[in-house]
């Protein structure tokens, strides 16, 4: 039902289709094109309101409402500020999936109006109270999802400055944008089941634009004190403040205690890591701790920085089980697998790739790799893929396996579903991935820019010393464009 947004009037909601307040007679849709219809956050600036775009056949939207409750002419100036940098900020970005649309911004009747894509969701504060202190696994997948935003609004000269969990908002999984991404990528980051854009940075009010000869210039404090960092409260926001923010928003994510309570001032340190109810990774908890460097040169430098950081230690750190989403369970008592786990544990790594091939052609009657089709990998039980994956993880201590592979695709920027109308762009991150791996090596030896050639199935290394994921490389000569079905399989696994 349409909602009148004349903040005087006594009955706002109004029956369908019509085209005044009943009440109060003010003109229901703004600009005769946005149409507001439930009333869903209030404060001190305003009000926000689910709302339907009318020029574009009812597509959902969201309205934001300046009100500020100031009587002092200093602080209404600034509040009108805050306000209209917003609309200059989220214009200034353009287009982002990851960031709210901008769709228009006026006045009417008296009001500033702001009319941005409505984001369907709860943010990371509301889903805390609700389904408990975050995982680390969960932390990885903020992070992977979220730098990358981070790093598009530093690029183009643009500090967030109020980065914390109320302004993180993770799309609902009925979501259309989201939806419709997972159809065209089906889940870029590295974790399982987690869409790539499926996490929202809202909120652009308190963003400002920085310049090389003014980034210490930024203005006056702005933020929530919780998160900022020491230099953002003396008003000179850099751009590693919002990465110092995000180093704040994980903390209080993975323990629920207050930041404030997560400092000990009598020894000038953080002591989070005290208050963690259960233990994380120490690659992860170094990751933090160099975000939450008070001094901005022992800080990540960038997004990108902290994104790299994120990759290299998933790959080359002692990765476990709990990194890559494996749970080791007890196998069956299939003797092909039982002979597979045998020659692993042998160390007879090419004995143990023959059987790899072996046991997944015979389960779908194939002769050849090249045979195989995703639908074929969709057939293979769960209980396979796992106690196959299991079986190279453990006898090669997490040096090979498809997780281990998995995890290196993704790093890649590898998909999960091939589709043909990319084929190009799924070759290129092949290739990255065979050379990571060591399926290929230069044409000339010790040429940094030799062009590779693909080694030969005899000259592979079937020896723990091969790089990591170099086994198995059953989708090796004929079956290529198996790995991200293969990969997604194993991570649909993963979560039953």
């Amino acid at each position: 039902m349409p909602y009148c947004l004349n903040p005087s009037c006594q009955k706002p909601n109004n029956p369908e289709g019509g085209r005044f307040c009943m009440n109060c007679g003010k003109n229901l849709p703004l600009k005769g094109l946005y149409e507001a219809i439930a009333l869903i956050g209030q404060g001190g600036m305003g009000r926000a309101f689910q709302a339907k775009d009318l020029g574009r056949l009812g597509h959902p939207c969201a309205i934001k409402q300046f009100l500020p409750q100031f009587q002092e002419a200093e602080l209404m100036k600034k509040a009108i500020a805050l306000f209209e940098s917003e609309a200059a900020q989220l214009k200034a970005l353009g287009s982002h999936p990851q960031i709210p649309e901008l769709i228009a911004y006026f006045e009417e009747d008296g009001c500033l109006y702001l009319v941005q894509e409505l984001i369907d969701g709860e943010n990371l504060y509301i889903e805390l109270q609700h389904n408990g202190i975050f995982s680390e696994s969960q932390i990885y997948e903020l992070l992977v999802n979220i730098l990358p935003v981070l790093q598009f609004i530093h690029d183009r000269q643009v500090i967030h400055r109020d980065i914390k969990p109320d302004n993180i908002i993770r799309r609902s999984l009925t979501s259309p944008e989201l939806v419709q991404d997972e159809g065209k990528n089906n889940c870029q980051s590295p974790i399982p089941n987690s869409p790539q854009n499926n996490f929202v940075l809202v909120d652009f009010g308190a963003a400002k634009a920085f310049t090389t000869d003014t980034a210490n210039r930024t203005g006056t404090l702005i933020g929530s004190a919780e998160y900022i960092a020491p230099e953002q409260a003396r008003g000179k926001a850099v751009p590693q403040s919002d990465l110092y923010s995000l180093g704040v928003t994980c903390i209080y994510l993975l323990t629920g205690i207050s930041p404030f309570d997560l400092y000990d001032d009598e020894s000038d340190r953080w002591i989070w890591q005290a208050n963690l109810q259960t233990s994380i990774s120490s690659h992860l908890a170094r990751i933090l701790d160099h975000l939450l460097e008070r001094a901005i040169s022992n800080r990540y430098r960038s997004a990108n920085e902290v994104l790299h950081d994120l990759q290299s230690l998933a790959i080359n750190a002692d990765i476990n089980a709990g990194s890559l989403g494996v749970s080791y369970i007890p196998l069956g008592n299939s003797p092909q697998i039982e002979e597979l786990i045998e020659a692993l544990d042998l160390g007879q790594w090419q004995e143990g790739d023959r059987l790899t091939n072996e046991i997944i052609l015979a389960l779908v009657n194939k002769n050849r790799i090249a045979q195989l089709t995703p639908n074929d990998i969709e057939q293979i039980s769960c209980d396979i893929w796992i106690a196959i994956d299991q079986a190279w993880m453990k006898s090669s201590n997490n040096r090979f396996g498809w997780s281990t592979q998995q995890q290196i695709w993704r790093n890649l920027g590898g998909r999960l579903i091939y589709e043909e109308n990319n084929y190009w762009e799924f070759a290129k991150v092949y290739e990255k991935f065979a050379d990571r791996v060591g399926w290929r090596k230069p044409r000339w030896l010790n040429l940094e820019f030799s062009p590779k050639i693909w080694r030969k199935y005899e000259n592979l290394t079937f020896a723990i010393a091969a790089p990591q994921g170099h086994l198995p490389s059953l989708f090796f000569w004929e079956g290529f464009n198996l790995i991200d079905p293969v990969f997604y399989r194993l991570a649909v696994c993963r979560q039953k």
